[in-house]
């Protein structure tokens, strides 16, 4: 039986531009950054928040898969559905990104599981900063 997600992938056009972008506007850490044994042009990269150790983001590039494949994967950078990530406190996290140059579209409001904001990445995936309400 499936136990756990332990991975999820975004694609991107350029992973060191990604990398660069999650770790240093989001603070992600980087988990993985290895060469491909069979294929050195190709890097298994993937990030995560400091303190989550049981899923981690890979920054995909659209040569990855089927041949012939990339140019219809390329088409999905941006159009995919994003992350929802957790925050401890919405509207400070809103200040500090924004701060960091982190295009937000919608800023924090109140919704009925608590407080969320929606804020885009370098190419275009829409991802909600999301504080859960006290229960």
């Amino acid at each position: 039986m499936i136990s756990k997600v332990s991975y999820m992938s975004l694609l991107v056009r350029d992973q060191q531009q990604a990398l660069a972008w999650y770790t240093e506007k989001l603070g992600f850490e980087v988990r993985s950054n290895d060469p491909f044994p069979d294929n050195p042009n190709f890097r298994w990269v993937t990030v995560a928040p400091p303190d989550q150790t049981d899923i981690e983001i890979i920054l995909q590039p659209p040569e990855w898969g089927p041949e012939g494949d990339a140019e219809s994967r390329t088409a999905l950078i941006g159009r995919a559905p994003g992350l929802v990530l957790t925050s401890t406190d919405c509207r400070q996290d809103y200040e500090e990104l924004s701060a960091k140059g982190v295009k937000f579209i919608s800023p924090p409001e109140e919704v009925p599981w608590g407080v969320s904001a929606l804020f885009v990445d370098l190419y275009g995936y829409i991802h909600n900063l999301v504080q859960s309400r006290p229960e």
